[in-house]
């Protein structure tokens, strides 16, 4: 496969977020999310073009390495932050461990309840921890890589417009309380809207996405061993 091919599937992908980004912050509403428009973009220009994932994929694999890089990143508001955060330790570690086991198990029976293949069960288990990680976990569990990213998508997708919605329709006010609700379901999506928000509850959904993410890759295996 040429290098020059996906250097340019690599270079419009680039130029689409930057497009998508400037649009967002002239029209902030929920259908304008970068992660919604540059989506549908790609997935209409691959389709009118007859381009493969495969082919994508030989540009767009440069994008997905940078995941691990950017959510690192995220240190940096954090330790701004970070005298907010140490006073509320025991309640975020609370909150993320209820959450996590929660949303593994949860994810599990309802895949049993609408009796869904073994693969697509192990797909959906990780949909609330961030990509990277998620996929480890589907990947060593079994499940489809594929199916896991989409239920990440639309796991974070979904939790970053209805969770804020939710938790003031609940007068669940306190950063804590909202930084680890929203990024306890909705990971690195969730934990970058409370951010956009709040920067305490930014900082607290941060930590709440390292802090699930790192539980999840603990508890998943023993999870799916107990159910199968």
């Amino acid at each position: 496969m040429p290098m020059s091919e996906g250097l340019f599937w690599l270079v419009l992908t680039t130029l689409l977020f930057g497009g998508a980004f400037w649009l967002y912050r002239a029209f902030p509403f929920v259908w304008t999310l970068p992660i919604l428009t540059v989506t549908a973009a790609v997935i209409v220009i691959l389709s009118l073009s007859g381009t493969t994932h495969a082919v994508y994929m030989s540009g767009g694999q440069y994008l997905s390495r940078m995941l691990g890089p950017a959510i690192t990143a995220f240190a940096i508001p954090l330790y701004q932050v970070r005298h907010h955060v140490r006073k509320f330790l025991p309640e975020i570690a609370l909150g993320v461990g209820i959450g996590t086991i929660i949303a593994l198990t949860s994810d599990l029976l309802l895949g049993l309840l609408l009796h869904l293949g073994r693969t697509t069960n192990l797909a959906l288990l990780p949909k609330s921890v961030t990509l990277p990680v998620a996929l480890a976990i589907s990947e060593r569990s079994g499940g489809t890589l594929a199916l896991t990213a989409t239920f990440v998508l639309v796991t974070g997708l979904v939790g970053s417009i209805v969770g804020p919605c939710l938790m003031t329709g609940l007068r669940i006010r306190h950063f804590v309380g909202r930084g680890v609700g929203l990024a306890s379901i909705a990971h690195v999506m969730g934990a970058t809207k409370s951010m956009s928000l709040d920067q305490r509850e930014g900082a607290v959904g941060l930590l709440t996405m390292i802090l699930t993410a790192i539980l999840a890759s603990v508890l998943a295996p023993w999870i799916i061993q107990i159910v199968y």
